[in-house]
């Protein structure tokens, strides 16, 4: 059965190697392990060592929040993915956002107590 902190782990690993139009032969090649190894990584299936870890982090320069994110109490990945999604957004689609979050944060510290 799957951990789901390293499905997690490896779901961003895998959108990171994607967005930088890394295969998983080439950044294994970077990081001196086999494909396979990484694609065992990306699905959550091998528990990778820290060694790389790093490895990876430093070949496809993100932070460690970028990775992390799911699991650390302070991490900025979330607002720099949300800054990066509302960059894409219309004016009329970034009214609708914040009306819709306003709201549901509201709605969160109405109930959080």
């Amino acid at each position: 059965m799957k951990n789901s902190c390293y499905a997690f782990l490896g779901m961003r690993l895998k959108k990171e190697r994607l967005k930088q139009n890394i295969t998983q032969e080439k950044l294994a090649e970077l990081v001196g392990c086999s494909s396979a190894h990484i694609s065992h990584i990306e699905t959550g299936n091998t528990i990778p060592s820290l060694r790389i870890i790093l490895k990876i982090i430093n070949q496809l320069h993100i932070s460690s929040d970028a990775l992390l994110c799911d699991y650390v109490d302070n991490a900025d990945a979330y607002r720099n993915e949300w800054s990066d999604f509302l960059q894409s957004c219309t004016d009329k689609e970034l009214k609708l956002i914040v009306d819709i979050s306003k709201t549901l944060l509201q709605n969160f510290q109405k109930y959080k107590d």
